[in-house]
């Protein structure tokens, strides 16, 4: 791939969406990545193209009319509280979901009618924890679903493989499209953990069944297990479906660092382990369908290793190999669980 064939989408409106002070989900998150990827270079060998704001019409394929009647309500009065958890909105909030849904369509349109090979969306909130009828986990709007959809509808695709990397389960896509046959939800992440859905016997309804693939993780697994988990189990999904186009729930808190920030999280993933996700996620895309490969942002909490594993999936789709790894192994490395009866299960349970 060479360099400008990856599209890269940011608008500051997305800065607007702002927690109470000491929430997790911070605008602090894209802005380092951003400051991140302007010091290393990396944005002047992207094609950095304009975002449009997604219409109510784009939002309805996943969202239903009444829960955006509802966020809209709370965001107008003020903002507050969307959900009995830590999903708030702030006066801005309506203005940075939009946004960030449409960089999320924007680079769907980058590779399938642009001329790009893959593009990146670099927004927040995050957003697969949002079921069509909710907002969860600090997710209002589901941006990844909203993007599958999209490619299915504007452009009558009949395959799309969404892989979410993100340490937590994405209860809002699998509720999406659990009943769809065009759209392979794979999920790595770690179990227990929150949402607490994700279970291997979660594998979609009626014409959907099969087309939810979930790989719950123990605790303390790292970069050879999470490797393992797509080697086993997601190349020979994506022989059998054979995707017409990848898109990436991006989430960076499978990091080691990311244990300080999120309760619960030990999963030991390095910046290169995440970059070898990314690698494999364009191979795959390379092998069924080249120059359709779309990522977007979801989780990850520490700044460092949040702005550091960006950098390398976009230098991974760049074609970049020698890939920087300043923050390195777990300060305690433990060793990794075995998994290999886990990935047994799941391929068994799906007929691999």
């Amino acid at each position: 791939m060479k360099d400008s064939r990856v599209g890269f989408l940011y608008d500051p409106l997305v800065l607007e969406h702002q927690p109470p002070e000491g929430h997790p989900e911070r605008p602090a998150r894209v802005r380092e990545i951003y400051a991140h990827l302007e010091h290393s270079g990396i944005l002047k060998r992207l094609t950095q193209l304009p975002v449009t704001p997604a219409t109510r019409e784009q939002l309805e394929r996943i969202h239903t009319p009444t829960y955006l009647d509802r966020v809209e309500r709370v965001i107008a009065r003020g903002g507050g509280l969307l959900d009995a958890g830590d999903t708030v909105a702030s006066p801005g909030s309506w203005a940075a979901v939009t946004t960030a849904a449409g960089a999320s369509l924007g680079a769907v349109d980058a590779v399938l009618s642009g001329g790009l090979d893959a593009a990146f969306a670099l927004v927040r909130p995050p957003g697969h924890h949002a079921p069509p009828d909710s907002a969860m986990g600090f997710c209002i709007l589901n941006n990844a679903a909203i993007a599958a959809a999209h490619a299915l509808a504007q452009y009558n695709l009949s395959r799309v493989l969404l892989v979410d990397f993100d340490v937590h389960h994405g209860n809002g896509i699998q509720d999406a499209f659990d009943d769809s046959p065009h759209v392979l939800y794979f999920s790595t992440h770690q179990s227990p953990a929150y949402p607490f859905t994700g279970a291997v016997d979660e594998t979609g309804v009626g014409a959907g069944l099969g087309y939810t693939v979930n790989v719950p993780l123990p605790p303390d697994v790292g970069d050879t297990g999470f490797l393992e988990a797509f080697e086993t189990v997601l190349r020979p999904l994506a022989r059998r479906f054979q995707p017409e186009m990848v898109i990436v729930s991006a989430g960076y808190d499978a990091h080691w660092r990311n244990s300080r920030y999120v309760a619960g999280i030990r999963e030991r993933v390095t910046v290169r382990g995440l970059s070898a996700l990314a690698a494999f996620l364009l191979e795959i895309s390379n092998t069924y369908c080249p120059g359709r490969l779309v990522g977007i942002l979801e989780g990850g909490y520490d700044l460092d290793s949040l702005a550091w594993g960006v950098l390398g999936t976009l230098q991974v789709w760049l074609g970049d190999t020698d890939i920087e790894d300043p923050l390195g192994p777990p300060p305690t490395p433990a060793r990794e669980p075995n998994i290999t009866p886990l990935l047994a299960e799941i391929k068994r349970v799906h007929g691999l």
